[in-house]
């Protein structure tokens, strides 16, 4: 995924999701972190129209969201 597609889905994500606190990217994921409830609600959004996006809750890590490229 280029730098520029990511930033253009990093922007639309906080502008739709304001209750994101961080995302992160490299060159084959973004990492989207938020409260559990604003996950949700961005998983359900980005399950139905894209292929590979995991939802990562567990006890020893923040939830997140991953969308690999």
């Amino acid at each position: 995924m280029s730098n520029t597609l990511q930033d253009e889905i990093i922007n639309d994500l906080t502008n739709d999701f304001p209750n994101i606190t961080d995302i992160k990217k490299d060159e084959h994921s973004l990492t989207i972190y938020a409260d559990d409830d604003t996950l949700w609600e961005i998983f359900d959004v980005l399950y139905k129209g894209m292929d590979d996006v995991e939802f990562n809750m567990g006890k020893d890590e923040k939830s997140h969201i991953v969308i690999k490229t």
